[in-house]
C-alpha cells in the first residue's frame, strides 16, 4: 500500500514538469512551415529549457531543416538535422539577441524566456 501511495505521489509531483515538456513540439502546419523557412536561413540555433532546470544553453549547427506531419491528428513538427525539436526551447540569433522562436511565432508557451539568458555554453549537440 505504501508503494502505491508513493507512486501516485511521485506522478502528481512530476505532472507539471511533464506537461511543460512538449509545449511547442506538435504545432500547426502553418507554424511549422514558417519556422522551417526561418530556420533555413540560419546556420545555428541554441537550445535552452528553463522549465527543465537548464543552467546553460547548447548550440547546434544546422545542416538540414524541414517540417513534416507527425502522424498524429493534424499536428506537424520541425526537424533539425533529422530530429524533431520543441520550438519552446529553441533560440534564434536576431539583432535583438537570441530570441525564442515559439514566442516569435506567437505560439503559446509558459515559463520560457523571450530572450536567451546570458549563460555559458555547454558542448555542441
Amino acid at each position: 500500500m505504501k508503494n502505491i501511495f508513493f507512486i501516485i505521489s511521485l506522478c502528481v509531483a512530476l505532472l507539471p514538469a511533464l506537461a511543460q515538456a512538449d509545449q511547442a513540439a506538435y504545432i500547426s502546419k502553418d507554424k511549422a512551415d514558417i519556422a522551417a523557412n526561418i530556420l533555413q536561413s540560419t546556420s545555428a540555433i541554441r537550445h535552452y529549457c528553463q522549465p527543465c532546470g537548464d543552467k546553460q544553453w547548447t548550440e547546434e549547427s544546422i545542416n538540414s531543416v524541414k517540417s513534416e506531419h507527425t502522424g498524429y491528428e493534424n499536428y506537424w513538427q520541425v526537424l533539425i538535422n533529422g530530429k524533431g525539436i520543441d520550438l519552446a526551447y529553441v533560440y534564434l540569433e536576431t539583432d535583438g539577441g537570441w530570441q525564442n522562436i515559439a514566442i516569435m511565432l506567437s505560439i503559446e508557451v509558459s515559463d520560457v524566456p523571450k530572450l536567451l539568458p546570458n549563460t555559458s555554453p555547454v558542448t555542441e549537440k
